[in-house]
């Protein structure tokens, strides 16, 4: 399935395509300024290496390490579950999956590229599609645990 003529005609707002809602890209409301998450890889299936996006205005700390606005965790070289310090100045968390294919180029949000999120008891659960156009939705799974988060509309 490609998504992105769907969410072309929805101006990158969210679809509903087979009773499920479906995102480009998640903006979560932060209770505070400052909060820590847990990330876990929980699987991914695709010819391509898979990857998160996480920006905020303000910066992450993972392992006492500083890091930007915006990070990219690969499930090839990040820990399969890790902790992360968020300290951002509008209290928004951005996240949305990302896709390397075989010539080292990163792709979003084009072709198939959705997710699908299930939010249960402080874990956020993400169903990712990459740009190849099928409807599968678990080329990427990852969750994010955290304590009441909210999403954006």
């Amino acid at each position: 399935m490609n998504f992105q003529t769907l969410f072309m005609e929805s101006k990158g707002q969210p679809i509903i395509y087979q009773g499920k809602e479906l995102k480009m890209v998640d903006r979560i409301n932060l209770p505070s300024s400052k909060i820590s998450l847990k990330v876990s890889f929980v699987s991914t299936d695709s010819k391509w290496k898979q990857g998160i996006v996480f920006q905020t205005k303000g910066e992450f700390e993972i392992n006492d390490q500083k890091l930007s606005t915006k990070i990219i965790l690969w499930e090839d070289t990040a820990p399969k579950e890790l902790h992360m310090l968020i300290k951002s100045k509008d209290k928004v968390l951005i996240t949305y999956n990302v896709w390397e294919t075989e010539d080292g180029t990163t792709h979003y949000w084009h072709n198939g590229g959705a997710m699908y999120v299930v939010e249960d008891n402080g874990i956020r659960t993400y169903n990712c599609n990459d740009g190849y156009a099928d409807d599968d939705l678990n080329d990427l799974i990852f969750t994010i645990q955290y304590p009441a988060l909210r999403s954006l509309p």
